[in-house]
């Protein structure tokens, strides 16, 4: 690919007209959202969509808004839409399509048959690779009412792998209601070439004054917040096991959550809200931005970059606790720095062991401090404070 990003299965790339309108961000690859899925709705930030694309904390979820059938309602169109954009694209950007949905099975039928029918025509239609979608929000939480997700994973991945043979088939999966390293250790077993650990959860989005709420109860929820927990899924993968490529996506609206998924140990990096709610521009801003960002890092290629943070998760027990140790010892050591302090008692309040106290509307430390940093964090002047960057990096340098 020519650079790690995959603009996923979203209104984005919901028929070939806006496929080829989202590969003038040029992208690694593309996925053709799966036929017969409908349109519209839009997305709702909370508290904004300035906030997001800042890489500040926030929340993304369905809005309320009008929502239509979609025009590509058959396999033949479908196959049609594939020919067209795979026509439109340059050669070196890849084109996925997805297959099924998880509301076929609860509708039950011959939903196997038909799936590995799509899987099979859309290869001869000149896609690329095949996307199983598992991670649609709620996929993960009815498996103990419709059916058990693992087994779905399992069978579904090698049921469309041996339609399609050498294609590739990349799975998408939840961390909803489910382990996600069973999930790609399931995944790798049934024979997948790629896998997409994915954050979209249900959720119940409200505002105090709920009828002015635009969210819709029971939608997918994502958002900058949840792009930490998709680091874990891909990092206790890498650590166990799992050498499959993978795609994660969640939270990325900015090139610092996109750095951290490949730190963590993601060869690509899904691009869907963003990519439908920011539209072409921002996602060509964010893959700039990486790039510059990487320059001035000093990673001279991607590779450099993957999984480079996966060194704290593999410190030895003995050189984690001494780098946890030297903040405390730090922690303990630091006065409070009587020009900014106010007396405010916050330090007070919060610390259990009686190691500070306000004496004249000053703070001071006691000999009972244990280094804890409870008081560090809520210091509103920064009297309390100390390099804690510089002193957890320390010990690397040595």
């Amino acid at each position: 690919m020519i650079n790690p990003f995959v603009v996923a299965s979203s209104p984005a790339t919901q028929g070939a007209r806006n496929v080829l309108k989202s590969a003038k961000m040029r992208p690694g690859a593309l996925v053709l959202r799966n036929f017969g899925h409908g349109a519209g709705g839009g997305s709702y930030f909370g508290p904004s969509a300035a906030a997001a694309y800042s890489g500040a904390q926030c929340y993304h979820s369905h809005a309320v808004g009008t929502q239509i059938k979609d025009s590509v309602d058959s396999l033949e169109k479908y196959c049609e839409e594939v020919r067209t954009a795979r026509r439109g694209l340059d050669n070196d950007i890849q084109l996925w399509v997805s297959v099924g949905h998880y509301s076929d099975i609860a509708a039950g039928g011959a939903w196997e048959k038909s799936w590995v029918e799509q899987a099979k025509e859309l290869k001869l239609a000149g896609a690329d690779a095949v996307e199983l979608h598992f991670n649609t929000p709620g996929v993960a939480v009815a498996k103990d009412r419709i059916f058990n997700y693992y087994e779905l994973v399992r069978h579904c991945t090698a049921m469309i792998k041996a339609a399609v043979g050498d294609m590739k088939v990349m799975v998408k999966l939840a961390v909803e209601g489910c382990d996600v390293l069973t999930s790609m250790r399931t995944a790798q077993a049934a024979g997948a070439d790629a896998v997409g650990p994915t954050a979209r959860w249900k959720a119940f989005c409200m505002d105090l004054d709920w009828r002015r709420t635009q969210p819709r109860p029971g939608a997918g929820y994502g958002g900058t917040q949840a792009t930490p927990i998709v680091c874990q899924a891909v990092a206790e993968g890498r650590v166990n096991g799992i050498t499959l490529p993978m795609y994660a996506g969640g939270g990325v609206f900015s090139f610092d959550q996109a750095a951290r998924l490949i730190m963590a140990g993601s060869d690509c990096v899904q691009l869907g809200a963003l990519a439908c709610s920011g539209g072409t521009m921002a996602c060509k801003k964010l893959i700039a931005d990486l790039e510059k960002w990487m320059d001035e890092a000093g990673y001279p290629d991607m590779e450099s970059l993957k999984g480079d943070a996966l060194k704290l998760y593999r410190m030895p027990e003995d050189f984690a606790k001494a780098r946890q140790n030297a903040l405390g010892a730090a922690y303990k050591a630091a006065q409070a720095d009587a020009a900014k302090c106010v007396g405010c008692g916050r330090c007070e309040d919060v610390c259990w062991h009686e190691g500070i106290e306000i004496r004249d509307r000053k703070a001071y430390k006691t000999d009972r401090c244990i280094g804890c940093g409870y008081c560090f964090q809520v210091c509103p002047t920064g009297a309390l404070s100390v390099p804690a960057g510089d002193i957890l990096a320390k010990p690397f340098e040595k």
